[in-house]
């Protein structure tokens, strides 16, 4: 029974890696279609397709009857953490990651804040579900002045013109068809999750801090580190920010409004701590416009005592 679980698990894990691995290509490839600037394809086109396995998994969590809201909560708090502290720590031990501008910098960073207090204020202040309501909504506007800021930022920085021969809406077709993937990869990963975490007595708030939520950022992780092999400079920090906003302002917004009290719920003063002080140590590092090898060896030192932790 167990043996099986398992390996449910890993098809939906396969399945998702699979079909995010593709819509990664192909959402870059409509990027560079339609000329849309270097950064903003890590930051907006790469970052959202990376995020779809949250996406998929937390609404899949939300959705269930019953519903699983401490996996969906856990895994979009724990995406975040494991693409600070994973991601950019093994970024940077591959190869220093290089920072240019300090306009998107100041931005991403006020992006990061804000990122941080949307969890922290409702469930320190424990919240009712009517204001976080109302905080849920504010956030998704969040995003959308973040989202514009960036691109207009980002205006004056585009890539020259590259030819693609496949056509926009063969393009545009191959992503719908990898999102069906990621459905049916979150329903396998999310059903086989649960019964593990049901037979081992883990609680759903550390299987969606932990293991799907190093799963479901797996993409972002093989994209920061083919980013820094090839030494593509902003590649690996742009998908990361973009994903954790993504992840917080959109999708922990939208699991909140489907089903409030979330939040307060299924998070624990551990989880906001890590968040913050992950947060904090990523702010000092690219102050220096570079984030070093002894500085992501220190990233991800601290995100393996987490995980460690929460066991």
């Amino acid at each position: 029974m167990t043996i099986n679980l398992i390996l449910i698990t890993i098809l939906g894990l396969f399945i998702l890696l699979i079909s995010a691995n593709y819509l990664i290509e192909n959402i870059v490839s409509l990027a560079k279609k339609i000329n849309i600037s270097k950064f903003a394809i890590a930051s907006c086109t790469i970052a959202f397709g990376t995020t779809m396995p949250e996406l998929t998994t937390s609404l899949k969590s939300v959705l269930a009857d019953p519903p699983h809201s401490g996996i969906a909560v856990g895994n979009l708090i724990g995406s975040n953490i494991a693409n600070i502290l994973l991601i950019m720590g093994v970024s940077a031990m591959i190869f220093p990651v290089q920072i240019s501008s300090d306009k998107l910098i100041n931005l991403e960073l006020r992006a990061s804040v804000v990122i941080l207090l949307f969890p922290a204020t409702i469930f320190f202040f424990n919240l009712n579900s009517n204001i976080s309501f109302f905080i849920s909504l504010l956030m998704l506007l969040f995003f959308i002045w973040f989202f514009s800021e960036r691109m207009r930022l980002e205006k004056k920085n585009i890539n020259e013109k590259t030819n693609v021969k496949q056509s926009i809406f063969f393009l545009l077709s191959k992503i719908i068809f990898c999102v069906i993937g990621l459905i049916f990869g979150a329903s396998f990963l999310i059903d086989g999750s649960v019964h593990i975490a049901q037979y081992y007595k883990v609680s759903e708030r550390v299987i969606g801090l932990s293991l799907i939520a190093i799963g479901t950022s797996l993409p972002e992780l093989t994209t920061a580190i083919i980013a820094s092999i090839k030494r593509s400079h902003g590649i690996a920090l742009g998908t990361v920010l973009g994903a954790n906003m993504y992840n917080i302002l959109v999708l922990l917004s939208i699991v909140e409004i489907i089903q409030p009290s979330s939040i307060v719920k299924n998070i624990q003063s551990i989880d906001i701590f890590v968040l913050a002080v992950s947060s904090l140590f990523l702010f000092l590092f690219i102050k220096d416009k570079k984030i070093t090898a002894l500085e992501g060896f220190i990233l991800l030192f601290i995100y393996i005592l987490y995980v460690y932790s929460i066991y």
